[in-house]
Protein backbone atom coordinates (compact mmCIF):
# COMPACT_ATOMS: atom_id res chain seq x y z
CA UNK A 1 0.00 0.00 0.00
CA UNK A 2 2.81 2.43 0.89
CA UNK A 3 4.56 1.72 -2.39
CA UNK A 4 1.39 2.28 -4.41
CA UNK A 5 0.83 5.53 -2.51
CA UNK A 6 4.32 6.71 -3.46
CA UNK A 7 3.77 5.73 -7.09
CA UNK A 8 0.44 7.55 -7.09
CA UNK A 9 2.03 10.66 -5.63
CA UNK A 10 4.80 10.61 -8.25
CA UNK A 11 2.22 10.19 -10.99
CA UNK A 12 0.18 13.11 -9.68
CA UNK A 13 3.29 15.28 -9.35
CA UNK A 14 4.23 14.50 -12.94
CA UNK A 15 0.67 15.30 -14.00
CA UNK A 16 0.58 18.67 -12.27
CA UNK A 17 3.94 19.64 -13.77
CA UNK A 18 2.65 18.74 -17.22
CA UNK A 19 -0.59 20.67 -16.65
CA UNK A 20 1.26 23.71 -15.31
CA UNK A 21 3.31 23.89 -18.49
CA UNK A 22 1.21 22.39 -21.30
CA UNK A 23 -2.33 23.61 -20.56
CA UNK A 24 -1.49 27.33 -20.32
CA UNK A 25 0.51 27.00 -23.55
CA UNK A 26 -2.40 25.20 -25.25
CA UNK A 27 -4.93 27.79 -24.09
CA UNK A 28 -2.87 30.77 -25.17
CA UNK A 29 -1.88 29.04 -28.43
CA UNK A 30 -5.54 28.44 -29.32
CA UNK A 31 -6.30 32.07 -28.60
CA UNK A 32 -3.29 33.15 -30.65
CA UNK A 33 -4.50 31.09 -33.61
CA UNK A 34 -7.89 32.77 -33.35
CA UNK A 35 -6.21 36.16 -33.22
CA UNK A 36 -4.44 35.50 -36.52
CA UNK A 37 -7.79 35.98 -38.28
CA UNK A 38 -7.76 39.67 -37.38
CA UNK A 39 -4.11 40.22 -38.36
CA UNK A 40 -5.00 41.80 -41.71
CA UNK A 41 -7.51 44.11 -40.00
CA UNK A 42 -4.88 45.24 -37.48
CA UNK A 43 -2.35 45.86 -40.28
CA UNK A 44 -4.97 47.91 -42.12
CA UNK A 45 -5.64 49.99 -39.00
CA UNK A 46 -1.90 50.56 -38.58
CA UNK A 47 -1.71 51.92 -42.13
CA UNK A 48 -4.58 54.32 -41.42
CA UNK A 49 -2.88 55.49 -38.21
CA UNK A 50 0.38 56.02 -40.12
CA UNK A 51 -1.47 58.14 -42.69
CA UNK A 52 -3.07 60.24 -39.92
CA UNK A 53 0.35 60.78 -38.32
CA UNK A 54 1.73 61.91 -41.69
CA UNK A 55 -1.21 64.29 -41.99
CA UNK A 56 -0.51 65.73 -38.52
CA UNK A 57 3.15 66.23 -39.45
CA UNK A 58 2.09 68.02 -42.63
CA UNK A 59 -0.30 70.29 -40.73
CA UNK A 60 2.35 71.16 -38.14
CA UNK A 61 4.85 72.05 -40.89
CA UNK A 62 2.25 74.03 -42.93
CA UNK A 63 2.43 71.46 -45.73
CA UNK A 64 -1.25 71.57 -46.62
CA UNK A 65 -0.81 69.60 -49.87
CA UNK A 66 0.96 66.75 -48.08
CA UNK A 67 -1.69 66.78 -45.34
CA UNK A 68 -4.48 66.65 -47.93
CA UNK A 69 -2.76 63.74 -49.71
CA UNK A 70 -2.46 61.79 -46.43
CA UNK A 71 -6.08 62.58 -45.61
CA UNK A 72 -7.23 61.16 -48.94
CA UNK A 73 -5.61 57.82 -48.01
CA UNK A 74 -7.43 57.91 -44.66
CA UNK A 75 -10.78 58.49 -46.40
CA UNK A 76 -10.03 55.65 -48.80
CA UNK A 77 -9.34 53.35 -45.84
CA UNK A 78 -12.56 54.45 -44.15
CA UNK A 79 -14.64 53.74 -47.25
CA UNK A 80 -13.24 50.18 -47.36
CA UNK A 81 -13.49 49.47 -43.62
CA UNK A 82 -16.52 51.42 -42.41
CA UNK A 83 -18.80 48.36 -42.31
CA UNK A 84 -16.22 46.33 -40.37
CA UNK A 85 -15.79 49.05 -37.74
CA UNK A 86 -19.57 49.53 -37.50
CA UNK A 87 -20.01 45.79 -36.85
CA UNK A 88 -17.50 46.04 -34.00
CA UNK A 89 -18.86 49.24 -32.44
CA UNK A 90 -21.60 51.54 -33.71
CA UNK A 91 -20.47 54.31 -31.33
CA UNK A 92 -16.88 54.13 -32.57
CA UNK A 93 -18.03 54.10 -36.20
CA UNK A 94 -20.15 57.22 -35.67
CA UNK A 95 -17.27 58.97 -33.88
CA UNK A 96 -14.75 58.28 -36.66
CA UNK A 97 -17.34 59.34 -39.25
CA UNK A 98 -17.86 62.63 -37.42
CA UNK A 99 -14.12 63.24 -37.03
CA UNK A 100 -13.48 62.67 -40.75
CA UNK A 101 -16.35 65.05 -41.65
CA UNK A 102 -14.96 67.71 -39.28
CA UNK A 103 -11.48 67.24 -40.76
CA UNK A 104 -12.81 67.68 -44.29
CA UNK A 105 -14.59 70.90 -43.29
CA UNK A 106 -11.55 72.27 -41.44
CA UNK A 107 -9.21 71.60 -44.39
CA UNK A 108 -11.74 73.10 -46.83
CA UNK A 109 -11.91 76.31 -44.73
CA UNK A 110 -8.14 76.44 -44.22
CA UNK A 111 -8.47 76.06 -40.40
CA UNK A 112 -5.16 74.27 -39.85
CA UNK A 113 -5.21 74.33 -36.03
CA UNK A 114 -8.71 72.90 -35.89
CA UNK A 115 -7.70 70.29 -38.49
CA UNK A 116 -4.69 69.31 -36.34
CA UNK A 117 -6.91 68.93 -33.26
CA UNK A 118 -9.41 66.77 -35.16
CA UNK A 119 -6.58 64.69 -36.62
CA UNK A 120 -5.24 64.05 -33.11
CA UNK A 121 -8.69 62.91 -31.98
CA UNK A 122 -9.00 60.67 -35.05
CA UNK A 123 -5.61 59.09 -34.32
CA UNK A 124 -6.74 58.27 -30.78
CA UNK A 125 -9.99 56.70 -32.06
CA UNK A 126 -8.09 54.58 -34.59
CA UNK A 127 -5.69 53.39 -31.89
CA UNK A 128 -8.67 52.41 -29.75
CA UNK A 129 -10.04 50.46 -32.70
CA UNK A 130 -6.69 48.74 -33.25
CA UNK A 131 -6.53 47.76 -29.53
CA UNK A 132 -10.21 46.85 -29.30
CA UNK A 133 -10.79 49.59 -26.72
CA UNK A 134 -14.01 50.98 -28.12
CA UNK A 135 -15.06 54.52 -27.34
CA UNK A 136 -17.52 54.79 -24.49
CA UNK A 137 -16.30 51.47 -23.14
CA UNK A 138 -18.83 50.20 -20.61
CA UNK A 139 -16.94 47.06 -19.66
CA UNK A 140 -18.09 44.97 -22.65
CA UNK A 141 -15.07 45.58 -24.86
CA UNK A 142 -11.34 45.46 -24.40
CA UNK A 143 -9.56 48.48 -22.98
CA UNK A 144 -6.15 49.78 -24.00
CA UNK A 145 -3.90 51.39 -21.41
CA UNK A 146 -4.01 54.63 -23.41
CA UNK A 147 -7.81 54.68 -23.28
CA UNK A 148 -7.71 53.86 -19.58
CA UNK A 149 -5.40 56.81 -18.86
CA UNK A 150 -7.70 59.06 -20.89
CA UNK A 151 -10.66 57.96 -18.75
CA UNK A 152 -8.56 58.57 -15.65
CA UNK A 153 -7.88 62.10 -16.88
CA UNK A 154 -11.63 62.57 -17.29
CA UNK A 155 -12.17 61.46 -13.70
CA UNK A 156 -9.46 63.89 -12.56
CA UNK A 157 -11.21 66.73 -14.43
CA UNK A 158 -14.46 65.88 -12.66
CA UNK A 159 -12.64 66.04 -9.31
CA UNK A 160 -11.06 69.37 -10.25
CA UNK A 161 -14.52 70.70 -11.09
CA UNK A 162 -15.82 69.37 -7.74
CA UNK A 163 -18.38 67.15 -9.46
CA UNK A 164 -17.91 64.59 -6.73
CA UNK A 165 -20.76 62.17 -7.49
CA UNK A 166 -19.82 61.83 -11.15
CA UNK A 167 -16.13 61.52 -10.23
CA UNK A 168 -16.84 58.68 -7.81
CA UNK A 169 -18.96 56.84 -10.40
CA UNK A 170 -16.11 57.16 -12.90
CA UNK A 171 -13.52 55.93 -10.36
CA UNK A 172 -15.64 52.87 -9.55
CA UNK A 173 -15.96 52.15 -13.27
CA UNK A 174 -12.16 52.42 -13.52
CA UNK A 175 -11.87 49.92 -10.67
CA UNK A 176 -14.00 47.42 -12.59
CA UNK A 177 -12.03 48.01 -15.79
CA UNK A 178 -8.62 47.75 -14.10
CA UNK A 179 -8.35 44.05 -14.92
CA UNK A 180 -8.42 44.96 -18.63
CA UNK A 181 -5.13 46.85 -18.38
CA UNK A 182 -3.34 45.62 -15.26
CA UNK A 183 -1.53 42.96 -17.29
CA UNK A 184 0.08 45.72 -19.37
CA UNK A 185 1.13 47.48 -16.18
CA UNK A 186 2.43 44.52 -14.16
CA UNK A 187 4.48 43.23 -17.10
CA UNK A 188 6.36 46.55 -17.20
CA UNK A 189 6.60 47.59 -13.55
CA UNK A 190 5.55 45.77 -10.38
CA UNK A 191 5.97 49.00 -8.39
CA UNK A 192 3.65 51.02 -10.65
CA UNK A 193 1.15 48.14 -10.52
CA UNK A 194 1.13 48.08 -6.71
CA UNK A 195 0.82 51.86 -6.46
CA UNK A 196 -1.98 51.99 -9.04
CA UNK A 197 -4.07 49.42 -7.14
CA UNK A 198 -3.52 51.40 -3.96
CA UNK A 199 -4.49 54.69 -5.64
CA UNK A 200 -7.73 53.26 -7.06
CA UNK A 201 -8.93 52.44 -3.55
CA UNK A 202 -7.59 55.73 -2.12
CA UNK A 203 -9.52 57.81 -4.67
CA UNK A 204 -12.76 55.99 -3.88
CA UNK A 205 -12.16 56.36 -0.16
CA UNK A 206 -11.42 60.09 -0.40
CA UNK A 207 -14.44 60.73 -2.64
CA UNK A 208 -16.69 58.84 -0.20
CA UNK A 209 -15.67 61.07 2.72
CA UNK A 210 -16.77 64.74 2.23
CA UNK A 211 -13.92 65.98 4.44
CA UNK A 212 -11.28 64.19 2.28
CA UNK A 213 -12.57 64.86 -1.23
CA UNK A 214 -9.91 67.48 -1.90
CA UNK A 215 -7.22 64.77 -1.56
CA UNK A 216 -8.60 62.68 -4.45
CA UNK A 217 -7.32 64.92 -7.28
CA UNK A 218 -3.60 64.70 -6.34
CA UNK A 219 -3.94 60.90 -6.15
CA UNK A 220 -5.47 60.82 -9.66
CA UNK A 221 -2.65 63.03 -10.96
CA UNK A 222 -0.05 60.78 -9.36
CA UNK A 223 -1.60 57.70 -10.94
CA UNK A 224 -1.75 59.34 -14.37
CA UNK A 225 1.93 60.34 -14.15
CA UNK A 226 2.97 56.80 -13.18
CA UNK A 227 0.94 55.12 -15.96
CA UNK A 228 1.79 57.54 -18.80
CA UNK A 229 5.31 56.20 -19.50
CA UNK A 230 3.87 52.69 -19.93
CA UNK A 231 1.26 53.59 -22.57
CA UNK A 232 3.58 53.19 -25.57
CA UNK A 233 5.83 50.51 -24.05
CA UNK A 234 6.82 47.58 -26.25
CA UNK A 235 6.84 43.93 -25.16
CA UNK A 236 9.26 41.02 -25.48
CA UNK A 237 9.44 37.36 -24.45
CA UNK A 238 10.98 38.48 -21.14
CA UNK A 239 7.76 40.31 -20.24
CA UNK A 240 5.74 37.17 -21.02
CA UNK A 241 8.11 35.11 -18.84
CA UNK A 242 7.94 37.54 -15.91
CA UNK A 243 4.15 37.33 -15.60
CA UNK A 244 4.00 33.68 -14.40
CA UNK A 245 7.13 34.26 -12.31
CA UNK A 246 5.71 37.31 -10.53
CA UNK A 247 2.22 35.93 -10.11
CA UNK A 248 3.19 32.31 -9.40
CA UNK A 249 6.03 32.69 -6.91
CA UNK A 250 3.82 33.12 -3.83
CA UNK A 251 1.59 30.20 -4.84
CA UNK A 252 4.73 28.14 -5.37
CA UNK A 253 5.94 28.93 -1.83
CA UNK A 254 2.61 27.80 -0.37
CA UNK A 255 2.33 24.58 -2.41
CA UNK A 256 6.04 23.83 -2.02
CA UNK A 257 5.83 24.16 1.76
CA UNK A 258 2.82 21.84 1.89
CA UNK A 259 4.57 19.24 -0.28
CA UNK A 260 7.69 19.53 1.86
CA UNK A 261 5.62 18.88 4.98
CA UNK A 262 3.96 15.89 3.28
CA UNK A 263 7.32 14.43 2.38
CA UNK A 264 8.78 14.99 5.83
CA UNK A 265 5.77 13.27 7.40
CA UNK A 266 6.03 10.43 4.86
CA UNK A 267 2.31 10.77 4.20
CA UNK A 268 1.38 9.78 0.65
CA UNK A 269 -2.25 10.76 1.25
CA UNK A 270 -1.26 14.26 2.33
CA UNK A 271 0.85 14.64 -0.81
CA UNK A 272 -2.05 13.46 -2.96
CA UNK A 273 -4.38 16.03 -1.39
CA UNK A 274 -1.89 18.88 -1.98
CA UNK A 275 -1.26 17.85 -5.58
CA UNK A 276 -4.97 17.31 -6.18
CA UNK A 277 -5.81 20.76 -4.80
CA UNK A 278 -3.07 22.30 -6.96
CA UNK A 279 -4.32 20.57 -10.11
CA UNK A 280 -7.88 21.70 -9.37
CA UNK A 281 -6.65 25.27 -8.83
CA UNK A 282 -4.71 25.27 -12.11
CA UNK A 283 -7.67 23.89 -14.07
CA UNK A 284 -10.09 26.36 -12.46
CA UNK A 285 -7.74 29.29 -13.23
CA UNK A 286 -7.35 28.24 -16.85
CA UNK A 287 -11.05 27.55 -17.35
CA UNK A 288 -12.28 30.80 -15.80
CA UNK A 289 -9.45 32.85 -17.28
CA UNK A 290 -10.02 31.67 -20.84
CA UNK A 291 -13.80 32.05 -20.46
CA UNK A 292 -13.35 35.64 -19.29
CA UNK A 293 -10.87 36.49 -22.04
CA UNK A 294 -12.63 34.72 -24.91
CA UNK A 295 -16.34 34.66 -24.03
CA UNK A 296 -16.90 37.57 -21.64
CA UNK A 297 -14.44 40.40 -21.08
CA UNK A 298 -11.92 41.28 -18.44
CA UNK A 299 -13.61 44.65 -18.02
CA UNK A 300 -17.02 43.15 -17.25
CA UNK A 301 -15.40 40.56 -14.97
CA UNK A 302 -13.36 43.13 -13.03
CA UNK A 303 -15.48 43.22 -9.87
CA UNK A 304 -15.89 39.44 -9.78
CA UNK A 305 -12.15 39.00 -10.14
CA UNK A 306 -11.58 41.33 -7.20
CA UNK A 307 -14.08 39.33 -5.16
CA UNK A 308 -12.32 36.06 -6.04
CA UNK A 309 -8.92 37.51 -5.19
CA UNK A 310 -10.31 38.99 -1.99
CA UNK A 311 -12.09 35.97 -0.54
CA UNK A 312 -9.43 33.46 -1.61
CA UNK A 313 -6.79 35.74 -0.09
CA UNK A 314 -8.62 36.02 3.23
CA UNK A 315 -9.42 32.30 3.48
CA UNK A 316 -5.90 31.30 2.43
CA UNK A 317 -4.52 33.71 5.04
CA UNK A 318 -6.48 32.05 7.84
CA UNK A 319 -5.35 28.59 6.75
CA UNK A 320 -1.75 29.80 6.43
CA UNK A 321 -1.88 31.17 9.97
CA UNK A 322 -2.53 27.66 11.27
CA UNK A 323 0.12 26.15 8.98
CA UNK A 324 2.69 28.69 10.22
CA UNK A 325 1.86 27.85 13.86
CA UNK A 326 1.99 24.12 13.16
CA UNK A 327 5.40 24.36 11.43
CA UNK A 328 6.86 26.42 14.27
CA UNK A 329 5.38 24.11 16.90
CA UNK A 330 6.88 20.99 15.28
CA UNK A 331 10.29 22.49 14.55
CA UNK A 332 11.60 20.69 17.64
CA UNK A 333 13.12 17.34 16.59
CA UNK A 334 11.69 15.44 19.60
CA UNK A 335 8.20 16.82 19.03
CA UNK A 336 8.42 15.96 15.32
CA UNK A 337 9.50 12.42 16.17
CA UNK A 338 6.53 12.08 18.50
CA UNK A 339 4.24 13.41 15.75
CA UNK A 340 5.54 10.83 13.25
CA UNK A 341 5.10 8.09 15.85
CA UNK A 342 1.49 9.13 16.47
CA UNK A 343 0.73 9.46 12.77
CA UNK A 344 2.13 6.02 12.05
CA UNK A 345 -0.48 4.62 14.43
CA UNK A 346 -3.42 6.64 13.14
CA UNK A 347 -3.60 8.37 9.80
CA UNK A 348 -4.33 12.07 9.63
CA UNK A 349 -8.01 12.91 9.72
CA UNK A 350 -9.83 13.61 6.48
CA UNK A 351 -10.48 17.15 7.69
CA UNK A 352 -6.79 17.94 7.99
CA UNK A 353 -6.13 16.31 4.61
CA UNK A 354 -8.89 18.35 2.97
CA UNK A 355 -7.57 21.58 4.50
CA UNK A 356 -4.20 20.99 2.80
CA UNK A 357 -5.87 20.50 -0.57
CA UNK A 358 -8.12 23.52 -0.01
CA UNK A 359 -5.17 25.75 0.87
CA UNK A 360 -3.29 24.64 -2.26
CA UNK A 361 -6.43 25.33 -4.33
CA UNK A 362 -6.89 28.84 -2.89
CA UNK A 363 -3.23 29.72 -3.37
CA UNK A 364 -3.26 28.62 -7.01
CA UNK A 365 -6.58 30.26 -7.92
CA UNK A 366 -5.61 33.52 -6.23
CA UNK A 367 -2.57 33.93 -8.48
CA UNK A 368 -3.45 31.70 -11.44
CA UNK A 369 -6.62 33.41 -12.63
CA UNK A 370 -4.96 36.76 -13.25
CA UNK A 371 -1.93 35.03 -14.76
CA UNK A 372 -4.08 33.42 -17.47
CA UNK A 373 -5.95 36.68 -18.18
CA UNK A 374 -2.67 38.64 -18.34
CA UNK A 375 -1.07 36.15 -20.73
CA UNK A 376 -4.11 36.01 -23.02
CA UNK A 377 -4.14 39.81 -22.95
CA UNK A 378 -0.60 39.86 -24.39
CA UNK A 379 -1.73 38.04 -27.54
CA UNK A 380 -1.16 40.31 -30.52
CA UNK A 381 1.32 42.53 -28.67
CA UNK A 382 4.29 40.39 -29.74
CA UNK A 383 4.84 37.49 -32.17
CA UNK A 384 3.10 34.24 -31.17
CA UNK A 385 6.37 32.28 -31.09
CA UNK A 386 7.99 34.85 -28.83
CA UNK A 387 4.95 34.89 -26.53
CA UNK A 388 4.83 31.10 -26.22
CA UNK A 389 8.59 30.94 -25.67
CA UNK A 390 8.34 33.48 -22.86
CA UNK A 391 5.48 31.59 -21.21
CA UNK A 392 7.42 28.33 -21.43
CA UNK A 393 10.49 30.01 -19.94
CA UNK A 394 8.50 31.49 -17.05
CA UNK A 395 6.78 28.25 -16.10
CA UNK A 396 10.03 26.36 -16.62
CA UNK A 397 11.84 28.55 -14.08
CA UNK A 398 8.94 28.08 -11.65
CA UNK A 399 9.18 24.31 -12.09
CA UNK A 400 12.93 24.33 -11.42
CA UNK A 401 12.41 26.47 -8.28
CA UNK A 402 9.75 24.04 -7.04
CA UNK A 403 12.03 21.04 -7.62
CA UNK A 404 14.97 22.66 -5.83
CA UNK A 405 12.79 23.76 -2.93
CA UNK A 406 11.45 20.25 -2.32
CA UNK A 407 14.72 18.38 -2.96
CA UNK A 408 16.86 20.63 -0.77
CA UNK A 409 14.19 20.85 1.93
CA UNK A 410 14.02 17.09 2.39
CA UNK A 411 17.81 16.85 2.89
CA UNK A 412 18.09 19.54 5.56
CA UNK A 413 17.44 19.03 9.31
CA UNK A 414 13.91 19.47 10.58
CA UNK A 415 14.46 22.50 12.81
CA UNK A 416 15.93 25.03 10.31
CA UNK A 417 13.59 23.89 7.51
CA UNK A 418 10.44 24.24 9.61
CA UNK A 419 11.53 27.47 11.28
CA UNK A 420 12.31 29.16 7.94
CA UNK A 421 9.13 27.74 6.42
CA UNK A 422 7.04 29.02 9.33
CA UNK A 423 8.44 32.55 8.82
CA UNK A 424 7.77 32.44 5.06
CA UNK A 425 4.26 31.10 5.56
CA UNK A 426 3.51 33.74 8.22
CA UNK A 427 4.69 36.48 5.86
CA UNK A 428 2.37 35.13 3.14
CA UNK A 429 -0.45 34.92 5.70
CA UNK A 430 0.14 38.60 6.59
CA UNK A 431 0.32 39.67 2.94
CA UNK A 432 -2.65 37.59 1.73
CA UNK A 433 -4.87 39.10 4.41
CA UNK A 434 -3.90 42.67 3.52
CA UNK A 435 -4.14 42.25 -0.24
CA UNK A 436 -7.33 40.16 0.12
CA UNK A 437 -9.11 42.85 2.11
CA UNK A 438 -7.79 45.46 -0.32
CA UNK A 439 -9.33 43.52 -3.24
CA UNK A 440 -12.66 43.30 -1.38
CA UNK A 441 -12.55 47.08 -0.93
CA UNK A 442 -11.92 47.52 -4.66
CA UNK A 443 -14.90 45.25 -5.38
CA UNK A 444 -17.09 47.31 -3.06
CA UNK A 445 -17.67 44.41 -0.66
CA UNK A 446 -16.02 46.42 2.14
CA UNK A 447 -16.01 50.19 2.69
CA UNK A 448 -13.00 51.95 1.13
CA UNK A 449 -12.11 53.79 4.36
CA UNK A 450 -8.48 54.90 4.71
CA UNK A 451 -6.56 56.80 7.39
CA UNK A 452 -3.42 58.79 6.66
CA UNK A 453 -1.82 57.94 10.00
CA UNK A 454 -1.72 54.21 9.21
CA UNK A 455 1.40 52.78 7.51
CA UNK A 456 1.24 51.84 3.84
CA UNK A 457 3.51 49.50 1.89
CA UNK A 458 1.60 47.63 -0.81
CA UNK A 459 4.49 45.30 -1.67
CA UNK A 460 3.90 43.39 1.58
CA UNK A 461 0.12 43.85 1.67
CA UNK A 462 0.13 46.77 4.10
CA UNK A 463 -2.57 49.34 3.32
CA UNK A 464 -3.76 52.42 5.29
CA UNK A 465 -7.13 50.95 6.29
CA UNK A 466 -8.22 49.47 9.60
CA UNK A 467 -10.12 46.78 7.70
CA UNK A 468 -6.81 45.22 6.65
CA UNK A 469 -4.47 46.54 9.34
CA UNK A 470 -6.50 45.29 12.32
CA UNK A 471 -6.47 41.57 11.40
CA UNK A 472 -2.79 41.89 10.51
CA UNK A 473 -2.10 43.36 13.95
CA UNK A 474 -3.98 40.48 15.54
CA UNK A 475 -1.85 38.03 13.55
CA UNK A 476 1.34 39.71 14.78
CA UNK A 477 0.09 39.69 18.39
CA UNK A 478 -0.82 36.00 18.09
CA UNK A 479 2.64 35.20 16.70
CA UNK A 480 4.39 37.14 19.48
CA UNK A 481 2.23 35.44 22.11
CA UNK A 482 3.12 31.99 20.76
CA UNK A 483 6.84 32.83 20.75
CA UNK A 484 6.73 34.19 24.31
CA UNK A 485 4.70 31.23 25.56
CA UNK A 486 7.05 28.72 23.95
CA UNK A 487 10.08 30.55 25.34
CA UNK A 488 8.61 30.56 28.84
CA UNK A 489 7.52 26.91 28.56
CA UNK A 490 11.00 25.95 27.40
CA UNK A 491 12.63 27.84 30.27
CA UNK A 492 10.24 26.23 32.78
CA UNK A 493 10.96 22.78 31.38
CA UNK A 494 14.72 23.30 31.61
CA UNK A 495 14.38 24.47 35.23
CA UNK A 496 12.40 21.37 36.18
CA UNK A 497 14.93 19.06 34.54
CA UNK A 498 17.79 20.85 36.31
CA UNK A 499 15.99 20.56 39.67
CA UNK A 500 15.56 16.80 39.16
CA UNK A 501 19.25 16.38 38.35
CA UNK A 502 20.24 18.23 41.54
CA UNK A 503 17.70 16.39 43.68
CA UNK A 504 18.51 12.87 42.48
CA UNK A 505 21.83 12.33 44.40
CA UNK A 506 20.18 13.34 47.72
CA UNK A 507 17.28 10.94 47.19
CA UNK A 508 19.69 8.13 46.49
CA UNK A 509 21.56 8.72 49.73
Amino acid sequence: MAKSGRVSARTLLAAVRAILLVVPLFGVLSFAIGAEASAEQDASAKQAIASVEEMISGLESDNSEGAADSFSRVKKWWTANKKTVKASSLDLSLEIDRQIANLSLALLNGEMQRAADEAGALRFSLRNYEDGAYTGNDGKGRMSLGAYVLKLRGAADLMKGERWTEAQEEVRLLQRQWLSVEGDVVSRSQTVYNHAERDLVLMDAYLTNPSQRGQAFPVAQRMIESLNPLVDASYSWIDAALIPLREGLEALLVVGTLLLYARKSESGRAKNWVVGGSVAGVLASIGIGLAVSLLLSSGAFGRNNSLINGWTGVLASLLLLYVSYWLHRNSDAKRWGQFLKNESVRAMTNGKMASLGLLAFFAIVREGLETVIFLVGMVGKLPAGELLGGIAAGFGVLGVCALLMIRLGTKLPIRPVFLVSSVIVFYLCFKFMGSGVHSLQMAGALPAAVHDYLPEYGEIGLFPSWYSTLPQLLFVLAAVSVLVFRRLSGASGRSERKAKIIKTPIDVE
